[in-house]
Formats: C-alpha cells, structure tokens, sequence
C-alpha cells in the first residue's frame, strides 16, 4: 500500500495549461458521498480526502459536463446501463458515452475503482461486457483492490498503453457503525436463545451470494450449538420466497429479510459469533471488512481480497474454503475457527481510510 510520509495536510496543485498557473486539484466523484446509507466506503475514502486539501464534489452530469475538473472518478460505471428495459439501458449508455466524450476532449483524466472485474447479475451480459470494454478504453487510471482482482482485470481486458493503476485495498469500518453492545443483549434484541452461537450472514441478498445454498448447507449440518441469521434485502421477490421456504422447516434458521440500517446492524454483528459469507464470485467485499471490524471471524471463499486478508490477518480471523460450499466445508470452517486462538481485537491499522486516500491521491498525482 502507498501511504504519505508527510504527515502535514497534503495541498494537491494542478496546472491550467492555458495560463501556466497552478490551482487545486478537483475531483468529481460517482458517487462521492450520495450513497453513504447503503455503503459507507465512498464517503469515508473521499472525507479523508477532503482532509488532505483536495476537494471532492458529488457526480452529476451536469457537473460533468460545464465545470472543470482534473479527474472524474467512477465506482460503479456498468450501473448506469444495467437497465431491465431495452430502450432504458440504451438510452443511459448513449448519455453515458456522449459525456465520457466530452470529458475526454477536454483533457478530463478519467478513473474507474474497479470494485468488481466484471458486473454482478448483468441483466444484458454481453451487452455489458462490450459496454466495459468501451469504457475502459477511456481510462487513464485504474484503482485494484488487490492483486488477483488486477491480474483478472488484464486477462479479461485490453487496457490502454498510457493506463497507470495502483492496488489500494477496501478500508475497515471501525467508528463507522454504532459501537457492538453486549452479545446476549443483541440476542435477546433479536428473538435469539441465549445458549445458540450465531452463524450470520448479512447484506444485500443477490444470487450469487449463494444464500439459498448457505441455508440448505445448515439445514443439512446438523449444527447443534448454533442458530444461522440471514438478515438483508432480498433482490427479487422469487428470491426471498425460496429463502423464506427453505429457512421455515428449520427453527435454528432465522431469517430477517428486510433493509438492516446501520443503526441496527451493530445489533445483528454484536450478536454473531462467526460470519459467514458464502459467495460464488467475488474480487472485493465491504461485507468482509465489516464483520472484522466488529472483531468477528468470518468464513469466506479463498479469492480475491480474502486471500490477501487471511495472509495479512491470519486463519485464526479468516477461513477461507477453495471448493464448492458444502455442508463439509462449513463444518470444518466452523471447527477450524472455534479452536483458533486470537485477540479480542482484529489488527486492522493497514486498512486505516487516511492511508487509502493518500494512496488515491497519489494516483491522481501520476495523472
């Protein structure tokens, strides 16, 4: 990870090529701060920024479009195009392009964090794929999160020669929820028994977080001592009504299947013992930094950012599994951390949101 050795505030300069003089970088972001209710990482990556001198403003196109800026940086690009309605998705792709054109022509240097090589649950996916694949021939910046979610970028990708990229891992969450509270109160909050550990897994629900599979692998278990907890919204009105008939014949599966605000979240976190979080596909996961920052182990694929974590961190903070999820597999998750030792606290200084917005900043630097 880049991080500053100068612990003064850092003041950004740009040049306006027109005159010669120097004026503070700008930075337009999408989204910067808009999504702060659903995830905190882009609010707590560009306050720290703020901190260091470099204004950073809420992304529309209208902003994008007649005020100057030196960088525009996009998180989620494929979201405005991800569209059920044919028409709808063409029509956002077409003011998508139209404005990345014009940013380019005036020199705009653009930036994407790729948060996921590929999209999640593409509606269109070759559509998307090809959109992709346009946008990226229109970066000058590239944000990875850890070195397999790079190396699959530039398998799947023809990137630009003049591309520069840095790997700035995701950012924990410690003071950015309510603090945890007493484990058998957050229990009792939630209708738990007192004597059942807790298997939690929270989040949006999608397919291929793999929840359904997750409660037929309890199911099937024969977990005793624990009681499993999904708690988030279902995407799909199909999808929670499988989870519903699939958690109904088991009384150790209880299943909260509604939006969790973060003042409430701590509540379901404090009342885990081990999270778990089954996915099929993922390169990155909030979700993952999350349960470690409440100091909850956690069970997870070993791709992506997992594996560097559980490298940093240790097996006894990060289970990771290299096959299929099987009823097996989260048996001997589940023995593995019960036996490991660890501290009461998980060592999470790396992931420190001031080294992250250092290490961006940097980035934008190089530009």
């Amino acid at each position: 990870m880049q991080t500053s050795s100068n612990s003064e505030p850092l003041y950004v300069k740009g040049r306006d090529k027109s005159s010669g003089a120097t004026h503070a970088m700008r930075i337009l972001a999408s989204p910067a701060f808009s999504n702060e209710r659903v995830n905190p990482y882009n609010a707590l990556l560009y306050r720290e920024m703020q901190k260091l001198g470099v204004p950073v403003d809420e992304y529309s196109h209208r902003k994008a479009v007649l005020e100057p800026y030196d960088i525009v940086h996009f998180h989620w690009p494929d979201g405005y195009m991800n569209e059920r309605g044919f028409f709808k998705a063409w029509q956002r792709i077409a003011l998508f392009v139209l404005i990345i054109t014009l940013l380019k022509l005036k020199g705009t240097k653009v930036v994407w964090t790729a948060h996921n090589v590929a999209p999640h649950d593409a509606f269109r996916p070759a559509l998307s794929q090809r959109f992709m694949n346009w946008f990226i021939q229109r970066c000058d910046g590239l944000i990875f999160m850890s070195e397999d979610s790079k190396n699959a970028f530039f398998k799947q990708y023809q990137a630009p020669q003049q591309l520069k990229y840095a790997i700035i891992p995701h950012g924990h969450y410690r003071n950015s929820y309510p603090a945890a509270i007493d484990q058998q109160q957050a229990k009792a909050t939630l209708g738990l028994l007192p004597d059942k550990k807790v298997l939690l897994f929270f989040g949006m629900i999608k397919p291929y977080k793999n929840v359904d599979n997750l409660i037929k692998v309890f199911n099937q278990a024969q977990l005793e001592q624990y009681t499993l907890v999904v708690a988030g919204s279902p995407e799909t009105s199909a999808l929670a009504n499988d989870i519903k008939h699939l958690a109904e014949s088991n009384p150790d599966v209880h299943v909260f299947l509604r939006f969790i605000p973060d003042n409430e979240l701590h509540t379901y976190l404090s009342a885990a013992d081990i999270v778990v979080l089954p996915y099929k596909a993922i390169f990155n996961s909030g979700a993952l930094l999350l349960a470690l920052s409440f100091d909850k182990p956690v069970i997870a694929p070993h791709i992506g950012a997992m594996v560097v974590l559980q490298k940093q961190l240790g097996e006894q903070w990060i289970h990771s599994y290299r096959d299929d999820f099987q009823t097996q597999t989260l048996q001997q998750a589940i023995a593995q951390l019960e036996t490991a030792e660890r501290p009461a606290v998980c060592p999470l200084d790396e992931y420190n949101w001031d080294h992250l917005a250092d290490a961006t900043v940097k980035l934008y630097q190089r530009l």
